[in-house]
């Protein structure tokens, strides 16, 4: 069952968890290229392992916030990267030698399949060269209500249905056939071969069929680079296969928009809950449980509209809370490792975030006050960041090096801190200051027995 114990079930969350670490720090899948490279991992590994247990390892471990970095580095771009997979292979390659020792690092981020991207484009994203001037450094989501306020019913009662002939046609075009479907609900028989009769929904088909090469030879160029990045030494952050974040973020950001979510907290803050309670349901049932053995047990869950400017702590407590702690939940309930990016500041939501269990949940820090989490959750939970990308970008390497020892120095005793960016940098010269924060950790981080 997806490669877990027979006995999982009956295993518990600590249990489970450690099943993972095992994984983690002994990868069946990889070939190390030298008994060294593999010593090296698994000190990473440990370190990490560590740290997420709110234990003082060797010493601070490191995130670099190298982003898409490599692509500016060796002379290419992130549009390049979309459609060149061997040349994005080659570079980060050759970054992995030229930087030397990190504690984590990993292939291109977030680089969408170039000639499907161009061939499905959506109305929610922009990329370089489509939507986007050439050079960008990443790809961009579009915000929209996408979702009319009318349709959470609609949503539901069939969410599959709903997706496939109402929001796939209008945020992608080309599915804009899908629109003439009937009901998924409804597809019995020779239902399908009706359907398929259409000339355009029978295009639609056709176009994905021919693409799935492409898809296959990106999906491969993906594993292909992260596992040779694990078989020399370096670990994989995330266990991929699964990013999910807070259900009030579901809504506010892929289907209601900004304006439809805060009308929808006055108007129909009812329908708003029972959805949010749907969607959560469907993740767990659907995404969390039974997630298989992966690269790592950790999940990144990007967070976006519970920073403290967003809304205010009552309604942080009634909207957006409650649905993330019970996606914590479920995913330590799985032995998984959630960890939250909370970008923006989350120093007024600090005392309410805390209601985890001990070592649970590893909070990864943009702009929050990093004394202070250490001071409310440090002794509950791991916390990450936050070298300020500002700083990244245009400081000195001895002004990096400086907030990194005031970081450590603040949040270090103890274990459970992981020095990182507050975000990631794409582009600049900042291979210095990149260097610094390394230095930094193996100067100022290091525990003493």
């Amino acid at each position: 069952m997806n490669g877990l114990p027979e006995n999982w079930e009956n295993l518990s969350w600590q249990e489970k968890r450690e099943e993972r670490f095992k994984r983690w720090l002994n990868p069946p899948d990889v070939k190390f290229v030298s008994p060294e490279a593999e010593k090296l991992y698994k000190e990473r590994v440990t370190r990490l392992i560590k740290a997420i247990k709110i234990e003082e390892p060797d010493r601070v471990p490191v995130f670099l916030p190298t982003g898409n970095f490599p692509a500016f580095w060796g002379g290419s771009s992130f549009r390049e990267l979309m459609y060149d997979y061997k040349k994005g292979h080659d570079i980060w390659k050759k970054f992995m030698v030229e930087f030397g020792d990190m504690d984590i690092f990993s292939g291109p981020a977030f680089i969408p399949c170039g000639p499907i991207a161009e061939a499905i484009p959506s109305v929610t994203q922009k990329l370089p060269g489509l939507g986007l001037p050439e050079d960008a450094p990443m790809n961009q989501f579009v915000e929209g209500e996408y979702m009319m306020a009318d349709e959470y019913d609609l949503l539901m009662m069939d969410p599959t249905d709903y997706n496939m002939r109402v929001m796939l046609p209008r945020t992608t075009p080309f599915f804009e056939p899908f629109k003439r479907m009937p009901p998924m609900r409804s597809f019995f028989g020779n239902y399908w071969m009706m359907a398929l009769t259409d000339p355009g929904v029978r295009k639609v088909f056709e176009t994905l069929l021919s693409l799935t090469d492409e898809q296959l030879k990106w999906q491969m160029a993906g594993m292909e680079i992260n596992n040779y990045f694990r078989a020399h030494g370096y670990p994989a952050l995330w266990g991929g296969g699964i990013m999910v974040g807070a259900p009030f973020d579901h809504f506010a950001d892929a289907l209601r928009g900004t304006r439809g979510i805060v009308m929808d907290m006055y108007r129909q803050p009812k329908k708003l809950h029972e959805a949010m309670e749907r969607y959560l349901q469907w993740t767990i049932e659907s995404s969390i449980k039974n997630f298989p053995m992966s690269a790592s047990p950790i999940c990144m869950m990007p967070l976006h509209k519970g920073d403290d400017t967003f809304m205010s702590d009552k309604q942080f407590a009634e909207f957006y809370w409650p649905g993330l702690r019970a996606v914590f939940m479920a995913m330590i309930n799985e032995g998984l490792v959630p960890m939250p990016f909370a970008e923006g500041r989350y120093n007024n939501r600090l005392k309410q975030i805390a209601d985890t269990p001990k070592s649970g949940v590893v909070w990864w820090f943009d702009q929050t006050d990093m004394k202070e989490a250490k001071k409310t959750i440090g002794d509950i939970c791991c916390i990450a960041g936050n070298v300020p990308s500002s700083v990244v970008m245009t400081g000195t390497a001895a002004q990096v090096k400086e907030i990194c020892r005031k970081l450590i120095e603040d949040c270090g005793p103890g274990g459970g801190f992981i020095l990182a960016g507050g975000a990631h940098v794409d582009k600049g010269d900042i291979i210095d200051n990149l260097r610094a924060m390394m230095y930094a950790a193996k100067e100022y981080g290091v525990y003493k027995k």
